[in-house]
């Protein structure tokens, strides 16, 4: 049963994002901010209200969006014409429709559709459990410690938590787990969702804004060992660990497993693999394309393939006759197109804010309303890595974040006489963070697309998980970093 708070937002919620957008738009827009900078912030502050509330499908969302962006702020640079009628630009309402990354929702969905149609990812699965995940915690920590390892070699967010998708579906499956309803399956997804995120800052190629960052870094203050995918590791991987640790205890404590150890224990998933048989044919080519298209992912630092373009090659391989495993009618009905139109406009609206700079035009204005210029490094580094943290809950893409976040923090680096790397490298750790809701980052997209959890239960455990990654930085800032050199 959905808690209090959904069945208000179910009643109330478009109301009140509508009362939002009114009440940013009704405020009297600063002599430094443009007209259409205060148009998108007030859509964008409607948009948050309404997908936390869920009071407008996510999809239709989109539409509200695009033709708020047409029809109302019409350019993004307030254009007018010689009569003084606004300019309206059709392609920029719609720009985030021709994003490589909306279309690796579609592809990546069509390969994890393929592992679970052939009896792969449940093959996997029972693999794994016989190993690790005879009980729930060892079930959850098994998915966390596969996405870790791959996690160096998958420069991708996205790429890494579709592949992982199959998989955590394949253990919900052998535990039996109803969508929505069962614990177990809001922790093992939830797990899936936060460990993403997690081995993403663990890593310099573990994300893309990581390597933006430390370019940036390395273009203000200059190459060196600081800038290097080996520090970037010392410095980011031990706490990490202990995060995805406290992350796994974390959610088992929310959501107490229904069974104390999987049905049937051992036995079970010996007669599960014996009802399996061999491998058949079928499975044997969806693990072939499963892994030309992690190998390709993971190796894209070297060949400079875009992962979108990888999944479509490996979806054109699943989908070919004779030496395919689907067909396109039993693959259409099973594709997210929801969260393709959500998420085709979330990526809209945050183009149109990036190319305005009116989202750098609100957290500059943050910062210097904290009064943050005249307080000493570590200080202002602590209050940063909580913002930094937390602030990714109004951002749809960690990359766009990182771009307009990592040039202030050089800049307030350069003002205030700070070290640029000491300053900079630390809060560039916390860009993939992004842990609150689905809109935050493509993979949150994809885990919440399985129907597990709720954005509340997203919203309630990632605060938090948040808290809990705050405090292990602080600490970690005064001893780990410290002994290695980086304060």
């Amino acid at each position: 049963m959905a808690n209090q708070f959904e069945e208000w937002g179910k009643k109330y919620g478009l109301i009140a994002a509508i009362l939002t957008g009114l009440a940013i738009w009704a405020i009297p827009t600063p002599a430094s901010m443009t007209v259409t900078q205060h148009k998108l912030l007030a859509i964008f502050g409607g948009a948050v209200v309404a997908w936390i509330t869920i009071g407008i499908n996510f999809a239709v969302s989109t539409f509200a969006i695009i033709t708020l962006l047409y029809f109302w702020v019409g350019n993004p640079d307030g254009k007018l014409d010689k009569a003084g009628n606004l300019i309206r630009n059709a392609d920029f309402a719609v720009g985030g429709f021709a994003s490589s990354s909306l279309w690796l929702l579609v592809t990546g969905f069509v390969i994890s559709i393929a592992m679970t149609k052939s009896g792969v990812a449940k093959r996997l699965a029972l693999y794994m459990m016989r190993i690790w995940g005879r009980t729930p915690a060892g079930a959850v920590y098994a998915s966390m410690l596969a996405n870790f390892l791959i996690a160096p070699l998958t420069p991708s967010n996205t790429a890494r938590t579709a592949a992982m998708l199959p998989i955590v579906e394949g253990i919900a499956e052998a535990y039996r787990a109803v969508p929505g309803r069962s614990n177990f399956g809001k922790a093992l997804m939830l797990a899936g969702t936060f460990t993403s995120n997690i081995t993403g800052s663990a890593f310099l190629t573990g994300t893309i804004p990581n390597p933006v960052a430390v370019g940036m870094i390395a273009a203000a203050a200059g190459a060196s060992v600081y800038t290097t995918w080996s520090y970037w590791a010392l410095a980011a991987v031990p706490t990490n660990i202990i995060i995805l640790y406290l992350t796994g205890r974390l959610l088992l404590k929310m959501y107490p497993p229904e069974v104390a150890a999987l049905p049937g224990g051992v036995e079970y998933i010996k007669q599960e693999l014996a009802a399996m048989g061999p491998m058949s044919v079928r499975e044997k080519k969806a693990i072939l394309y499963f892994f030309i298209a992690l190998v390709l992912w993971s190796t894209d630092i070297f060949h400079k393939f875009n992962s979108t373009m990888v999944a479509f090659l490996v979806s054109l391989l699943i989908f070919m006759p004779k030496i395919g495993v689907l067909d396109w009618k039993e693959t259409e009905k099973s594709l997210p197109w929801e969260l393709f139109v959500y998420f085709g406009g979330v990526l809209t609206l945050s183009g149109a804010l990036m190319k305005t700079k009116a989202f750098e035009w609100l957290i500059k204005t943050l910062l210097a309303a904290l009064g943050l210029q005249n307080i000493p490094m570590m200080p202002l580094l602590i209050i940063l890595i909580g913002f930094s943290i937390f602030s990714h809950v109004i951002w749809s893409t960690t990359t766009a974040m990182a771009g307009v976040m990592i040039p202030i923090y050089i800049g307030l680096a350069q003002t205030l006489g700070f070290n640029v790397v000491a300053f900079v490298l630390p809060l560039a750790i916390m860009m993939a963070y992004a842990l609150f809701l689905p809109f935050n980052t493509m993979g949150n997209i994809i885990m919440f697309g399985t129907g597990y959890y709720t954005v509340t239960e997203q919203i309630k455990s990632s605060a938090v998980l948040a808290l809990i990654i705050w405090g292990l930085w602080i600490v970690t800032a005064f001893t780990w970093w410290k002994w290695i050199g980086l304060l």
